[in-house]
């Protein structure tokens, strides 16, 4: 764009201003104590801005030392930084569109530009082993393996229908994202023992090593009363459901690379937020501190079962990233 592009632009925009301004009946008139009462409201960024703007009118042989001054001593680390948020949204965008694989790596800003083009490149390598790895899976008829009853028998109690919900009690709120909420064909008591009985293998041998591939999967028992929670039988003499609440159970698994992080493993802790025959409530907090910027965030997922009676029950999955010591630079991409 040369100068008398830019002068052409100008006079168009204002020839539309003041047409516009005619219709309405505005005459604009500003006097030199409006400019001046701008001038004083004007940010340093706007001041900044309107010296560059300036030196576009002067000798290349001015404005090359004075922004490189400026770039290299005063607003280097402000553009790299925007440089940055905006290069890593399309690369986000682009590898969840294409389910790549890929490994990104922490770098000073410094070095971002090695960065980015490092990352595009990888983009295009494996754009094309997806490509080959498509082709090999269309021509590959798989069957699923059969899981059989892992949910555990059936209990009696919950062909009836819903209880009554206890007096006082509140179904707990959800997380920031609600991503699942579905009503299912399976006993309130059925699941609640699947999900959180110490001898249902139904998370370890279903959900984290056959639907999400994890592995070394490791289990501790509840810290309190690790036989009577999820149990499907009278509680023990002295206990009541009351006390399971705020029990603690840690878990830890390898999670296989994904399209922004390697291999790596997070530590797990479950927590009982709320626990009747109405309904439960499981809080997970995961940390992967082997990821970049997993030291910063913890990763909250939580499980509302409501019992809706007659073999049927009611799943709500949230989650939300919290960020303990304040969100980082790629604190939205995480959300995201």
């Amino acid at each position: 764009m040369t100068n008398r592009d830019v002068a052409e632009r100008r006079a168009k925009w204002l020839k539309i201003v003041e047409s516009d301004d005619a219709k309405e009946g505005v005459v604009r008139r500003h006097g030199p104590l409006e400019y001046l009462m701008r001038l004083f409201r004007m940010t340093s960024m706007e001041v900044l801005a309107g010296f560059l703007a300036l030196l576009y009118y002067t000798h290349w042989a001015v404005f090359t030392p004075i922004c490189w001054f400026l770039y290299t001593f005063l607003i280097g680390e402000t553009f790299r930084k925007y440089f940055l948020s905006s290069v890593t949204d399309e690369i986000f965008y682009y590898v969840e569109q294409k389910g790549m694989e890929m490994n990104i790596q922490i770098h000073d800003a410094e070095s971002q530009t090695v960065c980015m083009l490092s990352a595009l490149q990888e983009i295009r390598a494996d754009s094309r082993a997806l490509k080959k790895k498509q082709e090999k899976a269309g021509s590959v008829e798989g069957q699923a393996d059969l899981l059989g009853p892992m949910l555990g028998p059936v209990i009696k109690d919950d062909k009836g229908p819903a209880p009554p919900i206890p007096d006082g009690f509140e179904i707990p709120e959800n997380l920031e994202f609600v991503g699942l909420e579905l009503n299912l064909l399976v006993g309130f008591k059925r699941l609640r023992w699947a999900l959180l009985n110490s001898e249902s293998t139904f998370m370890q041998d279903v959900v984290w090593k056959v639907e999400l591939n994890y592995d070394s999967i490791e289990t501790n028992e509840w810290n309190r009363h690790n036989n009577a929670i999820g149990s499907t039988t009278k509680l023990p003499d002295g206990v009541k459901e009351v006390d399971f609440i705020g029990a603690e159970k840690n878990s830890s698994y390898l999670m296989p690379k994904s399209a922004f992080v390697a291999a790596n493993t997070a530590h797990e802790t479950a927590f009982i937020e709320s626990y009747n025959d109405y309904c439960f409530s499981l809080k997970l907090r995961a940390l992967t501190p082997d990821v970049p910027y997993g030291s910063t965030f913890e990763a909250w997922t939580k499980y509302v079962v409501i019992n809706t009676g007659n073999n049927s029950c009611k799943l709500i999955c949230s989650v939300e990233a919290v960020f303990p010591n304040g969100p980082p630079m790629i604190s939205r991409q995480i959300k995201s």
